[in-house]
């Protein structure tokens, strides 16, 4: 079954990558940057150049864990951790429960430099 299109290739996606989509938009996403929708999105984007010690890795879990329970109804958030490279990029390594039938997912949102 099919619960979206891709962004990138305009496939069809399954209900897990479809979240996974919208994770790493709302993510990535800073706030106040949507027309007409200027609370979507998380404060993510005001963290990353914070540095990288645990306190930074604290308040960007704080910024995902608030953003994914605003803006994702569908993935309730395990656990969320992060890595950073020396390359000045980061990963936010999630893990949670699909809500309607239970199924663990893992994603991974990078964050710096070029994709």
């Amino acid at each position: 079954m099919t619960y979206g299109m891709s962004r990138q290739t305009g496939k069809k996606l399954t209900k897990r990558d479809h979240i996974g989509q919208s994770v790493d938009d709302i993510l990535t996403t800073p706030v106040g940057t949507r027309v007409k929708r200027r609370e979507y999105g998380s404060h993510v984007f005001d963290l990353v150049d914070r540095p990288a010690n645990p306190t930074g890795a604290l308040q960007i879990i704080a910024a995902t864990a608030e953003a994914i329970e605003r803006w994702e109804p569908r993935l309730d958030l395990q656990r969320a951790s992060v890595s950073a490279g020396m390359d000045g990029k980061a990963v936010i390594n999630l893990t949670g429960i699909v809500k309607d039938d239970g199924e663990a997912v893992t994603y991974g949102v990078g964050l710096g430099g070029l994709s």
